[in-house]
């Protein structure tokens, strides 16, 4: 018989309901004395009309009518308060919402109530004008979004509007509304990290076409050259620009290095080079990795740090993260490295408090999370897997820990999406068996706390990926022929499938729900592959046969697509998944405009303080 709820739980539920009934007995009774006119002690009058309400209930909402009631002036006495610039409708539907919580808002509304709902300190009708706003932005409006929400400084909507104008700027820059923003709106545009675009003369160009659109004056103002990252610009391109710019143009940039726009990267896939790992001699080679341009469906070298077996890896921008792995021998290292595709240079953060390999390795916002994984390739029952958690501070390069997971695990399929850590499947262990796990983990980054749920059926993850707020997962159900007992291949296996047969993978929400969708089954029985998204593509990359050999095809699918879709070329090198993720990368034209990048690094012989000691290392396991 299962154990029924404890007598502290049910007087918790009980008190959770009793709160719940009085709160809509509460919004029931202020809605029926609103448009009863009960109780009323204010008036809000307009130019049309006067609105009878409460001062509780304003006040209670809104800074602005809490100061105005309860200051010592004689204006807190009044029993009117004249908003008389306040068109009565915007007026109406603002109460409407603050006492019933009902609100219609079109194109044509939405506007004044945004300006009047900001001016009235209601923040709540305001967020929620904003995500109506959101949700709509086109290449037809979202200039005057943009400039609703920068005049009125709204951090979730000028993010919004500038994220759309960075995508579409050059097709924006010719539209009338775009010769209209003032000046502090177009540098504010112009100074942005996100623009897609893949040369910074473009950038020029549109500043000096609205620059004349104003104005026919040479040169260009000192606030827009300023916005102009004049080093990324060859010397072909200053020369066409040099018109607008003084004498000594370096004290127009500002004293923090270069940064790159959006539209100058791209975005290659990268992997740990197997055959690398099993035949390379570290005293004489560099090369451990390798990068995949799939524009050009070519391969890359990637110089890496050491050499390890199943590291944890997350890209963050142009970072790329290493956490631990086993490095040569049976024992995993705490090793924390990160790899400037900007400066083409790795170095060494510190290490984690705790050894691990075949682990989860997660990014979001400025975190790191390192999580589960095993501290040892042996095969011995007290090998056991781990279940605490710890995070990187990217800002501080500090590690903390944070809650364990509910269960020791390792080689799981692990993503992020909204906010939320997933873990998904993977192994766990008895005092005598190692066994395949039957669900899946969530971590809520917000509150510090784990969730656990079931799955129907034992299946082995892949890999998962995040894309358009989903989690795609690739997976099986079957693991009848499994042939290798090695713990770091277990959980990674994909099968066969019949071409009538509904696809084993599946998708699912930030929250855990499930749907199958409309995943196509794989083409080929593999293990050990790596699932990785590039930009809309889900890409299998390398692995095994169900009958151990290597395979050496790469597979993508898109979402809509009815299959996926065998790469012309085979990989160059054996791969199985010891690591992967993609990593944004300049645009090669523009590397021999950074300052210190190294043009052919080697890591670990640069310096006396990278060139470490065996000692150094040891204190990493």
């Amino acid at each position: 018989m299962e154990p029924g709820p404890s007598t502290a739980t049910m007087e918790q539920e009980e008190e959770l309901t009793d709160h719940t009934v009085m709160k809509d007995c509460i919004i029931t009774g202020l809605k029926e004395m609103y448009f009863s006119e009960i109780l009323c002690d204010v008036a809000i009058q307009t130019a049309e009309r006067s609105f009878p309400c409460h001062r509780v209930v304003l006040a209670s909402v809104s800074p602005y009518f809490r100061a105005l009631f309860t200051c010592p002036m004689k204006e807190a006495t009044l029993r009117e308060v004249c908003l008389s610039d306040v068109p009565s409708s915007v007026l109406q539907t603002i109460l409407r919402y603050i006492y019933t919580g009902e609100v219609h808002l079109t194109l044509d509304n939405v506007e004044e109530l945004f300006i009047m709902s900001g001016r009235l300190q209601l923040m709540a009708i305001q967020d929620l004008c904003s995500r109506y706003l959101a949700k709509r932005i086109d290449n037809e409006n979202c200039l005057w979004i943009y400039r609703l929400a920068h005049s009125h400084n709204h951090g979730i909507l000028l993010e919004e509007t500038m994220n759309h104008i960075g995508r579409n700027l050059s097709s924006l820059c010719g539209k009338e509304d775009f010769f209209h923003l003032a000046m502090d709106e177009l540098v504010n545009i112009l100074s942005s990290d996100e623009l897609m675009v893949d040369s910074e003369l473009t950038v020029y160009n549109i500043a000096r076409s609205w620059w004349e659109y104003r104005t026919q004056d040479y040169p260009l103002a000192p606030e827009l050259l300023k916005v102009i990252r004049l080093p990324l610009l060859t010397p072909d391109q200053l020369e066409k620009v040099s018109m607008d710019l003084p004498g000594d143009y370096s004290t127009l940039q500002p004293p923090m290095g270069i940064r790159f726009r959006q539209g100058m990267f791209e975005e290659r896939i990268v992997c740990i080079d197997q055959t690398a790992l099993e035949e390379i001699d570290p005293e004489e080679e560099d090369y451990y990795w390798k990068a995949y341009d799939p524009t050009t469906d070519s391969w890359e070298k990637l110089p890496f740090c050491d050499c390890l077996y199943t590291p944890g890896i997350v890209s963050v921008g142009f970072s790329l993260y290493v956490s631990g792995g086993f490095r040569g021998e049976d024992r995993a290292c705490k090793a924390l490295h990160v790899y400037d595709s900007v400066l083409n240079e790795w170095k060494k953060l510190p290490p984690m408090t705790r050894p691990r390999a075949c682990h989860g390795f997660l990014a979001y916002r400025n975190m790191l999370y390192a999580f589960g994984g095993l501290n040892s390739r042996s095969s011995d029952p007290k090998n056991k897997p781990r279940d605490s958690v710890e995070c990187f501070s990217v800002l501080d390069n500090t590690w903390r820990d944070v809650s364990s997971m509910p269960i020791a695990l390792h080689s799981f399929a692990s993503a992020m999406l909204k906010g939320r850590l997933f873990a998904i499947g993977g192994m766990t262990q008895t005092d005598i068996d190692i066994l395949h796990y039957q669900g899946f983990h969530i971590y809520n980054t917000l509150t510090d706390t784990w969730s656990q749920f079931p799955l129907s059926e034992v299946f082995s993850a892949v890999g998962a990926v995040s894309m358009d707020d989903k989690l795609y997962v690739i997976a099986s159900y079957d693991i009848r022929y499994m042939r290798h007992s090695h713990p770091a291949y277990d959980a990674y296996l994909m099968y066969d499938e019949e071409s009538n047969t509904i696809s084993k993978s599946f998708c699912m929400d930030h929250l855990g729900q499930i749907s199958r969708g409309r995943i196509p089954p794989v083409l080929q029985s593999t293990y050990g592959a790596a699932i990785v998204r590039w930009k809309r593509r889900i890409y299998i990359v390398g692995g095994a046969a169900d009958d151990g050999m290597s395979d050496y095809k790469m597979h993508h699918w898109s979402p809509g697509e009815p299959r996926w879709t065998l790469c012309e070329k085979e990989l160059p090198f054996l791969f199985l998944d010891f690591g992967s993720a993609t990593l944004k990368v300049p645009l090669k034209r523009l590397c021999s405009v950074i300052p210190g990048r190294r043009s052919n690094y080697i890591f670990g012989s640069q310096s006396v303080e990278e060139n470490e000691s065996e000692e150094q290392w040891c204190e990493d396991w």
